[in-house]
């Protein structure tokens, strides 16, 4: 083998190596992928930016309808839903709609007329509905989040992030209904007696067969979005990709990051790691030490290498002090990788400590001569 064909094979080698290393490239300008379980990020390209959110927004506007709403409730359709642009359904004014029934007609065909009647029933207007949406988020712990309608065309305020979108979704996937309908590819409803036949937008769940739903948007200002499921071997994932330039990219790119994600994270079971035992001697107090512990399960999707890399950190008091009241603090016990913390909990005396009275330590001492008298 000649020397100029031995630096081609090299350079091949390296190329393949190291771009197995690095996160595989998009052209979308913000995306995150997130364990579905434990909501860790597993993917991120600008995750934390702020960006209209377009129709995702409905995501949250199903969260509130099924918070609030009995699934066989019958709504009433206000005249004012009816008058909205973009994508609709197909309502009319006074239609008797099912709740379930209207539930779909938002989230698969995305109908804005579906999420207006949704935001006018809950809401009783669409200001107040914005409200709860925001009491929502803020409920959910989300900071860089904030609605100003229930379907998501463009306006002030109205905003989230990669990260955050996901973390709406990850919670409106806890809802057994709104799991079942945006993985539903096509639906046949009832407008009010009206057959109303529906299809999902999200084209992946007709092109890529680890999907398991969620909902596509776009708006001039946010352009093309899309919040999407899959799974794959025990791992659940969900993916947000806002601001892409085109439907394609959308679909592509959210393709492209969850099957990077697949190819590099298990769900691994990392319960060994939380097998707590806290033994710390009491100083003048009744019992000698106190002596408990603890088990929990937990799972996390990581990497071969990120498993090799968890360590346990823990930071108890060395010593108790009797007496001491049931519920102070004893001290923390971390699961980490690095920097990250997996895991981490604080644990607290669960009784009281009590002290030693002389009564006590006269029957140690009558205990103590006893013991002596044995051994003559």
């Amino acid at each position: 083998m000649n020397k100029k064909l031995k630096l081609i094979i090299l350079n091949l080698f390296i190329f393949f190596s190291f771009s197995t290393t690095f996160a595989v490239e998009i052209s979308s300008p913000a995306a995150v992928v997130i364990c579905e379980e434990t909501g860790r990020i597993l993917y991120n390209k600008n995750a934390n930016e702020q960006r209209k959110m377009a129709s995702l927004t409905k995501l949250m506007t199903a969260i509130l309808l099924v918070e609030n709403c009995d699934m066989n409730e019958t709504i009433t359709i206000a005249k004012e839903a009816c008058y909205i642009g973009g994508s609709t359904a197909g309502l009319k004014a006074n239609d008797q709609v099912n709740a379930k029934d209207l539930l779909m007609g938002m989230l698969l065909p995305s109908g804005n007329d579906c999420a207006m009647a949704i935001g006018y029933h809950v809401g009783g207007n669409i200001e107040n509905f914005a409200k709860l949406m925001n009491n929502k988020a803020q409920e959910l712990g989300l900071k860089n989040t904030s609605f100003a309608n229930p379907h998501g065309l463009d306006t002030d305020n109205h905003y989230t992030t990669p990260y955050e979108m996901a973390l709406i979704a990850k919670y409106a996937k806890s809802y057994d209904v709104i799991k079942e309908v945006v993985s539903t590819p096509n639906a046949t409803v009832s407008f009010n007696g009206r057959p109303v036949n529906l299809r999902n937008t999200n084209a992946l769940l007709r092109t890529y067969p680890k999907a398991t739903g969620m909902k596509t948007g776009f708006t001039n200002g946010a352009n093309r979005c899309l919040a999407a499921s899959a799974s794959d071997n025990k791992l659940n994932l969900i993916s947000v990709v806002l601001g892409s330039d085109t439907s394609q990219i959308r679909f592509n790119d959210t393709q492209a990051i969850l099957e990077d994600t697949f190819s590099k994270y298990k769900f691994y079971d990392i319960s060994n790691f939380l097998n707590v035992y806290i033994d710390i001697p009491i100083i003048k107090g009744k019992d000698e030490r106190y002596i408990k512990s603890y088990s929990k399960e937990k799972h996390e999707a990581l990497t071969e290498e990120e498993y090799a890399k968890i360590y346990v950190s823990q930071n108890f008091m060395q010593k108790i002090e009797a007496p001491m009241e049931k519920g102070t603090y004893l001290g923390t016990y971390k699961v980490s990788i690095d920097d990250e913390i997996l895991y981490s909990e604080d644990f607290y005396l669960d009784k009281d400590i009590l002290k030693k009275t002389a009564l006590d330590y006269f029957m140690d001492s009558i205990s103590t001569m006893f013991d002596k008298l044995e051994l003559i």
